[in-house]
């Protein structure tokens, strides 16, 4: 099996001996695929949306949002959502071992996502907008930004941890465990639930529990049908259609995608365990 090469971006390349380095992308499309570097880096989303994948985790940034990729951390972007229009800077490994790194705390998680206060985003876009300061105040500028990113990291474990999932979102996926509203139509009945376009309630879905609304009515649906298999002597079809599913072969299906067995197979392997 070939190992596939993950490309490094280097300093030595790109810093020119400086502290910083800054770009402000338009993206539509990753340039660079998977990667890493031997310095640190964050990036600010000022308009649009995009999916960043770091070691292996998909999280979707959205206006505001930032993540933070430490050095060595393998990652690349994905627009699926058209123009995204970001910041990103680079900090050099002397630099930021220096400064920043004391200011830490001691356990990180590269694919957290964080966000920017409004105030601060505003500030942001006002002097990227101008762009006719001189080089020094660039600089400066980009020294703040980078102190309250840092500064984010460092709070954001002192915080006490909160469910930031919205109300509304966490009553509607609540309601769908109802039998009589994860049968048919059950896209439709969410929408309604929820309030919202099915538009809207796909990206909160997607941002908040990383699935569409019809991954987490098929979760709801294979989990109710676990019970009944467990619990009842009813044949497979019969649960099948119980479950919401409008055919056997879907119910089968779909069962096996999200736990590796057929329902038959996970009834049989319920009674060799016990």
């Amino acid at each position: 099996m070939m190992t596939m090469e993950i490309s490094t971006a280097r300093e030595q390349q790109l810093f020119n001996g400086k502290n910083f380095h800054v770009v402000i992308y338009n993206k539509t499309e990753s340039a660079g695929g998977l990667h890493q570097h031997d310095y640190y880096e964050f990036t600010i989303v000022l308009t649009g949306r995009y999916y960043q994948e770091i070691n292996g985790k998909r999280v979707l940034l959205e206006r505001g949002d930032f993540v933070f990729i430490p050095m060595g951390s393998y990652h690349q972007s994905f627009y699926d959502f058209g123009a995204t229009r970001i910041l990103n800077v680079g900090i050099s490994k002397r630099f930021f071992e220096t400064h920043y790194q004391p200011l830490l705390p001691s356990v990180l998680v590269a694919s957290q996502l964080y966000s920017v206060k409004n105030t601060f985003l505003s500030y942001i876009e006002s002097v990227v907008a101008s762009l006719n300061f001189r080089e020094t105040e660039f600089d400066e500028f980009i020294e703040l930004v980078s102190f309250y990113v840092i500064n984010r990291l460092r709070h954001y474990r002192e915080e006490p941890v909160q469910d930031v999932t919205p109300q509304w979102l966490k009553t509607t996926v609540e309601e769908m465990h109802d039998k009589l509203k994860f049968g048919e139509n059950a896209l439709e009945i969410m929408v309604s639930l929820s309030g919202k376009s099915q538009e809207y309630l796909t990206r909160a879905t997607q941002r908040y529990y990383g699935k569409t609304p019809m991954q987490i009515i098929n979760d709801i649906r294979i989990n109710f049908a676990k019970k009944q298999l467990e619990i009842t002597n009813y044949s497979v079809t019969d649960i099948a259609y119980e479950s919401g599913y409008s055919s056997p072969s879907l119910f089968i299906k779909t069962f096996k995608k999200l736990t590796s067995l057929t329902p038959s197979n996970y009834r049989r392997q319920l009674t060799v365990i016990n």
